[in-house]
């Protein structure tokens, strides 16, 4: 794709502004709020038929989410003519779900999808349908609702696929972990300032806290490689990084990088010296969740540790270890698609455009039903409903992330009053890397695209989380991946990008 980067510069906060400030008055259960767009004030004709849209997305399924849907559909029938099911799909079975999904063209609907999450391989393999038309038909606010860079930066070869979650566009990483346990042995966290500078605390945690795991990591989470401050250039699974602060634009393959093998080794250190728990490499067990993980890598951003606090129940404090950056994968970093197999795309498009525009329905699939799952501590602000465990809640399924408009969301009473300007700000501060507004088209290496991403099903997981020496693996990967083509797709990736940045020239 190309553009002028000068057109997003960045990033246009009005837009981001005008969402945060038009958030208007919530409303409960038994008076919904108005939809804003044009796809949800348009009656639906007396003869439709009825038709099932599915929501499909990872996470962990709720245990009342029938009830949820109860109330969507009595909500969405009246609004578009449709019911609404709810499907979560556990992190460690999401990527086998999904893959199964599109080889089989089983039918589906709305798909959540990202740039680290292959978007750009599923596109390649013709798995999700362009957008274009159908958000100028049912769903025409998007484009005024989202901040032009959103749209730009998730493209590929000039074509949205996705829509993406209207939240923060800077990204950073580091770790959140448990303030209990770091206030009990009077852990001193503003001396951190490297990912080596935590395992001070992580051998303390090991010495005295028998049940519990000093660094968690699972198969499909983050980990210590989050370190690596790189721009996968859009699809996070496909080779080929530039730094996101540096001024090269030579396109790298991570596997020969000094830098990868640094930290890979620091990982392989602390999985040895019992940090990081054994079963990382093969289990999508929530650690946390049950309250037996000191600290793990998560995407940060300002009030992250409360988000997280407000579906695990306990206090939990964060760590910034990178600065924030903003890239084409953080643009495309949550967004909803609309299968290929669906058999009613339009419907699909009007309930994501509700999900971005309707603060009812949003909070209702993010928070549950009004009185049962929370009750209002103000306008905007909610709490756990009395009686309900915050470690055992029936629904929280902590997706606001992955579903709509995050400026619609109401907040949770141990959460920043302030937190959309504290979005704003992030923003503001974040770091542009001069990949930004390129995303990769896998078009013409997805042979060998398919290839390596089936090598990688038998290394990433095994080195990135220390369960491996590091030196000999990442030989043998290395070499996989040149027999099946990768240095053709680095090729690729580069002659791409140098088009794109040539087109971009002041």
């Amino acid at each position: 794709m190309k553009k002028n980067l000068g057109s997003i510069s960045m990033i246009s906060l009005l837009a981001l502004s005008m969402v945060a400030a038009g958030c208007g008055k919530a409303s409960s259960t038994s008076t919904p709020a108005p939809a804003a767009s044009a796809a949800a004030t348009t009656a639906p004709k007396s003869n439709e038929p009825t038709v099932e849209i599915q929501l499909m997305f990872p996470g962990t399924p709720q245990k009342d989410v029938a009830l949820v849907e109860a109330e969507a559909n009595k909500y969405l029938k009246d609004k578009l003519n449709v019911t609404l099911k709810i499907n979560a799909v556990d992190w460690g079975q999401w990527d086998n779900k999904l893959n199964l999904m599109i080889a089989s063209g089983e039918p589906s609907d709305i798909i959540f999808t990202a740039a680290w999450q292959r978007y750009a391989i599923n596109v390649a393999k013709g798995a999700f349908l362009e957008l274009g038309p159908l958000i100028d038909k049912d769903a025409p606010d998007l484009k005024k609702e989202l901040d032009p860079a959103f749209f730009e930066g998730s493209k590929i070869n000039g074509k949205n696929y996705g829509i993406p979650t209207n939240k923060e566009l800077a990204a950073m990483r580091g770790v959140v972990y448990r303030k209990d346990l770091a206030e009990k042995y009077q852990m001193d966290v503003s001396k951190v300032k490297t990912w080596a500078d935590l395992e001070q605390m992580l051998k303390v945690i090991k010495e005295n806290e028998p049940g519990i795991t000093p660094f968690a990591m699972s198969a499909t989470g983050n980990g210590v490689f989050d370190a690596l401050d790189w721009d996968s250039l859009g699809d996070g699974s496909i080779p080929g990084v530039i730094s996101k602060v540096g001024k090269s634009t030579k396109v790298l393959n991570q596997l020969e990088t000094p830098e990868y093998l640094d930290i890979m080794k620091l990982t392989r250190a602390w999985f040895k010296a019992g940090y990081i728990n054994k079963d990382a490499a093969t289990t999508g067990a929530d650690l946390p969740k049950a309250g037996k993980a000191f600290m793990w890598a998560e995407g940060l951003k300002p009030g992250k540790a409360a988000e997280v606090e407000s579906y695990l129940g306990y206090k939990i404090g964060q760590i910034d270890l990178t600065v924030p950056t903003i890239t084409t994968g953080d643009a495309s970093g949550a967004m909803l698609a609309i299968s290929k197999s669906s058999k009613n795309p339009d419907k699909a498009m009007q309930v994501i455009g509700l999900l971005h525009s309707d603060k009812y329905l949003n909070n209702l699939i993010n928070f549950g039903i009004e009185g049962k799952h929370y009750v209002k501590k103000s306008e905007n602000v909610i709490d756990v409903a009395p009686g309900i465990d915050p470690k055992n809640h029936p629904y929280n399924p902590g997706a606001q992330w992955e579903l709509g408009n995050q400026f619609l969301n109401y907040l949770m009473a141990n959460e920043d009053p302030k937190k959309w300007d504290l979005f704003k700000e992030f923003n503001s501060k974040g770091v542009k890397s001069q990949g930004l507004g390129f995303s990769f088209d896998a078009e013409p290496v997805k042979s060998e695209i398919a290839a390596v991403v089936n090598i990688s099903k038998q290394y990433e997981a095994a080195i990135r989380t220390g369960s491996v020496e590091p030196e000999p693996a990442i030989a043998e990967y290395l070499a996989k991946q040149k027999a099946a083509g990768v240095d053709k797709i680095i090729a690729e990736k580069q002659k791409q990008f140098d088009a794109f940045l040539a087109a971009n020239k002041k």
